[in-house]
C-alpha cells in the first residue's frame, strides 16, 4: 500500500503465515530490503509492506528483488 505523505514504512505479517519466528523473520527481511534501497525510493510516499506466503522461504536477495520490482511497477522509484 502507498500513502502520499512523508517517507515512512510500515511492515506487517498476518498470523496465517506461521508462528512468531516465521513472521518476525519475514518482517526483518522486508525492513532490511527497504533499508538498503531507501535512497532509490521517492521521498514523498509512505509505504506499507505486507508479507505474503511466498516470502516465508525466501532469501534476502529475492525479497529485495521483489521489492524493487513492485516499487518500479508502482512508479515509486526515483528517476
Amino acid at each position: 500500500y502507498v500513502l502520499r505523505s512523508k517517507q515512512e514504512v510500515g511492515v506487517a505479517a498476518g498470523k496465517k503465515l506461521g508462528n512468531a519466528v516465521v513472521r518476525n523473520r519475514m518482517k526483518r527481511l522486508l525492513r532490511e530490503s527497504y533499508r538498503q534501497n531507501v535512497n532509490k525510493i521517492r521521498s514523498n510516499v509512505g509505504i506499507i509492506l505486507i508479507g505474503r506466503r511466498s516470502l516465508v522461504n525466501a532469501k534476502c536477495k529475492e525479497v529485495e528483488r521483489s521489492l524493487l520490482k513492485i516499487l518500479k511497477k508502482a512508479s515509486l522509484l526515483k528517476d
